[in-house]
């Protein structure tokens, strides 16, 4: 039975040391957001969730008042 042989940049991919260097270098390409961009953007999330959190409630309530009146 013969054995696959193993290439560079798959035995690259066992080193713990190659990865974190890798990463290193691809963090340094990030264009990361300003301290405003980032708060408006954490803004825009919260309002976001709560907008469906009410929403997921108000369809609850109907579908549980339909219940109940179904149910007496």
């Amino acid at each position: 039975m013969a054995v696959p042989e193993t290439t560079d940049t798959e035995n690259k991919g066992f080193s713990i040391s190659t990865f974190l260097s890798e990463t290193k270098v691809e963090l340094k390409k990030v264009t990361w957001p300003t301290k405003q961009e980032l708060i408006a953007n954490t803004i825009v999330v919260i309002i976001a969730v709560v907008l469906c959190a009410a929403l997921i409630w108000i369809i609850d309530s109907i579908f549980s008042m339909l219940f109940r009146m179904i149910l007496q």
